[in-house]
């Protein structure tokens, strides 16, 4: 009876040449070939998608086995060549009996897709949720690469890039590391949020574009504690198939990610040929860390890159020797009350004078550094020291108002972009009500002075 069982399991998960699969007509089989020919996905008419691969292996070469893989999302097809291992794919005979390929269905068959480093370890850089069965066949993978060693190779002369040097609408490889993983099963979809320590660059915004649009903005402050405080923060919505085995904490490199600009943000989408692998012991990891590591132990880790070592001198602050620190510092600071001096770009104002016997003054700014965005008020006597002569002279005010928001002559007859400058300013946080200080915490600007921007 054990016996049985064991030739049973063993028939299983036996690998079949290609050129005995062939015989094998109307049969459940695994198949382990190399990618000759892959053609773009097609819909259905029952709307399921599929892809039509070409392989072959020793047995059986030029023209390969035709294997069609079906799915009812296009992004869980296979997306690149290499080597691939189907589990359970069904051999089926067409055209009279006279020609034969392989159906592979989600709902019975997986597969999985593997390209070889230099140090000969496989990668797995694409697999369906239901593949359970690497470590089994990896004597097999071995032989089957001897015989194909450029077709296994993982491309070396893929460079990655970091989040500082990525530009809009170009393809770019990203190493980083994975600071939370958000999955959602109904869509079969994950939201992850990746770091590697550099700032990206400051988006430009559409003149219409009333305020920036922040990847962070729906976690909780808690959330954001455990997370560095400086280096931008992108997000990204992937399937779930891509991150298989890819945890929160991991070093991942992402392949072939676009980013845009949206509302003043980047945003990071996937393409058909996006691909996730782990980084075991890169020493890119440790290159990324060194620089991390320096930049946060020095005088002005906490300022933006892109300024660096100083904003252009639009404004002045009171306190030039308080130590700088990011918007992500102070939204996860561990006292409701405090000051601070940080350095921002203003992309946004929400303008209101109400007029009663005090005469008070009071407008909204959205503030934006790599890390963050957050809303700080500007009131009354620190309005007036902020504006100066400008708040009593209507034209005055406009142009200092265009200066801070970026709007040029240009920008507003073409409705164009804008890009705000980077000043230097003061914030205090405080609360509204003593019983609920952090639900009720609130900031402002204060001590700080703007300066003829057309004279710097």
């Amino acid at each position: 009876m054990e016996r049985r069982k064991k030739r049973e399991s063993e028939f299983k998960f036996k690998l079949v040449k290609l050129k005995d699969a062939i015989n094998l007509i109307d049969q459940q089989v695994n198949l382990l070939g190399i990618v000759l020919d892959r053609k773009e996905p097609k819909l259905c008419r029952n709307n399921d998608w599929i892809c039509t691969l070409s392989i072959i292996d020793g047995s059986y070469e030029r023209p390969g086995l035709t294997v069609n893989v079906f799915s009812n999302k296009r992004e869980e097809l296979p997306n690149h060549d290499g080597m691939i291992l189907f589990i359970n794919i069904k051999m089926k005979s067409y055209g009279g009996g006279n020609r034969v390929n392989a159906a592979c269905n989600k709902g019975v068959s997986s597969f999985a897709l593997f390209k070889r480093r230099t140090d000969e370890a496989f990668i797995c850089y694409q697999r369906t949720s239901n593949f359970r069965c690497e470590e089994r066949y990896k004597s097999s993978m071995e032989e089957l690469a001897k015989l194909f060693p450029t077709s296994c190779s993982l491309d070396q002369n893929l460079e990655f890039s970091f989040l500082r040097e990525i530009k809009e609408g170009k393809p770019f490889n990203l190493l980083c590391k994975i600071l939370l993983h958000v999955v959602n099963e109904e869509e079969d979809m994950s939201t992850i949020f990746v770091w590697d320590g550099t700032d990206a660059p400051p988006a430009s915004i559409g003149f219409k574009d009333t305020s920036a649009v922040t990847n962070l903005s729906l976690l909780s402050r808690d959330t954001l504690r455990s997370f560095p405080t400086v280096g931008t923060i992108l997000r990204l919505s992937l399937s779930n198939h891509l991150l298989y085995g890819v945890k929160p904490g991991d070093w991942v490199k992402l392949y072939q990610l676009l980013c845009v600009v949206d509302k003043g943000s980047w945003v990071a989408s996937v393409t058909d040929s996006t691909t996730v692998t782990l980084a075991h012991d890169d020493h890119l990891v440790e290159k990324i860390m060194r620089i991390y590591d320096k930049r946060i132990t020095s005088k002005f880790g906490h300022i933006p890159f892109w300024c660096f070592p100083s904003p252009p001198g639009f404004t002045e602050t009171d306190d030039d020797q308080a130590p700088f620190v990011t918007l992500r510092d102070i939204i996860t600071f561990s006292k409701v009350t405090y000051k601070y001096r940080c350095i921002v770009r203003v992309v946004s104002a929400f303008r209101s004078q109400e007029e009663d016997e005090n005469r008070h003054y009071r407008v909204l700014l959205t503030l934006e550094d790599p890390t963050a965005t957050l809303e700080a008020f500007l009131c009354d006597k620190d309005a007036e020291y902020f504006w100066g002569l400008g708040l009593q002279n209507t034209e005055m005010l406009r142009k200092q108002w265009n200066q801070l928001l970026g709007i040029t002559r240009e920008s507003s007859v073409s409705l164009g972009i804008r890009n705000p400058p980077w000043i230097e300013c003061c914030i205090f946080s405080y609360y509204t009500n003593k019983a609920d200080p952090w639900n009720t915490r609130l900031y402002k600007i204060f001590g700080t002075r703007l300066l003829d921007l057309e004279a710097v």
